[in-house]
């Protein structure tokens, strides 16, 4: 009988990573904690100044989001709004697109998983640019550098390990 090893289970100390801090909008501070290309998958940590809103999206895979402190919702969905405690899950295929309350005083911080990629969209509804888990490495990375802060070990990878991006 042979014994098959368990992976060992990784943890990252977000108060420890740093924040891109004008993360395609101005004042959006945008954490990379995980991305797996292989699994195609990436988790982030998001703080919204008030009254944001970002460009219309579609996602290809699940979304799983838990607000951590502010409120925010969808245009198209204006009577469901996620606030502190909430926890959305977005359907594969899911399209809309993502306003802070314009009434909130502090920042929105919510955590997503998200699976696939999400198409981001222009105004006439085509494709202006693809995210993911291996663009997200790359994107981050870069901009970590072009604010002069280090770019830190996450978790990346189909065989889930730390390693310098």
């Amino acid at each position: 009988m042979s014994i098959v090893a368990i992976p060992e289970a990784l943890q990252i100390n977000t108060e420890q990573l740093p924040y891109v801090d004008n993360w395609g909008a101005p004042g959006l501070k945008f954490q990379l904690l995980m991305a797996d290309v292989e699994n195609a998958v990436f988790a982030v940590h998001i703080k919204f100044p008030p009254g944001i809103q970002l460009p219309p999206h579609h996602h290809t895979g699940a979304v799983h989001a838990y607000t951590l402190s502010g409120e925010w919702g969808y245009l198209e969905y204006p009577e469901s709004w996620s606030k502190a405690g909430s926890y959305l899950y977005e359907p594969p295929g899911s399209a809309h697109t993502l306003k802070v309350a314009d009434h909130n005083t502090e920042e929105t911080s919510v955590f997503f998983v998200i699976h696939g990629a999400m198409l981001i969209l222009d105004a006439s509804g085509k494709v202006a640019s693809v995210l993911d888990a291996a663009s997200h490495i790359k994107d981050w990375a870069k901009a970590l550098s072009e604010e002069g802060k280090p770019v830190p070990k996450i978790i990346v990878g189909g065989s889930a390990q730390h390693r310098q991006i």
